[in-house]
């Protein structure tokens, strides 16, 4: 536990504050505090938004919505410096967002046009992980690898 405080201390629970009634016709999936801020947090909605909130001072309060994707967003996650969103979206779009203001910095489509269902920020660098409901390649032999066949799983090895 920190310092000398029980686990009841740690835990203290303050109150609950209800700051998503934008979001009353879709699930929210996500709600997600900032980087070492335990004031401001976000949260993902199926109807395409991302509400960004400030608990404190004062009562709690929506400070933008990103608006934008033409699907649910199905995740999102802070930049280390909460300078940037980066959001998936089962519409097949990735997009980075300016939280401070509301803008769309970037949209990125899926090559395949699949569905985006998580994303997340490597926390040394900043590079991105996305991960998509890509299509599985059409039946039939297995598509043969950039390398050659004989790199295939079982084929025999090249002369």
């Amino acid at each position: 536990m920190a310092g000398d405080t029980t686990l009841s201390e740690n835990y203290a629970f303050a109150g609950v504050y209800h700051v998503f009634d934008q979001h009353t016709d879709s699930a929210v999936p996500k709600v997600q505090f900032a980087h070492d801020d335990r004031h401001l947090l976000a949260c993902c909605s199926l109807d395409g938004t991302i509400s960004v909130c400030r608990l404190a001072p004062g009562p709690p309060a929506v400070l933008q919505v990103l608006r934008g994707h033409g699907g649910g967003v199905a995740d999102f996650a802070w930049s280390l410096s909460n300078d940037v969103l980066v959001s998936a979206s089962l519409d097949g779009t990735l997009r980075l967002w300016a939280p401070a203001d509301g803008r769309c910095i970037r949209r990125v489509p899926d090559p395949d046009g699949a569905a985006l269902l998580c994303c997340a920020f490597q926390p040394l660098n900043n590079n991105l992980t996305v991960v998509s409901d890509a299509p599985p390649y059409p039946p039939g032999p297995s598509p043969t690898p950039p390398w050659g066949p004989s790199a295939q799983r079982g084929a025999p090895p090249a002369p």
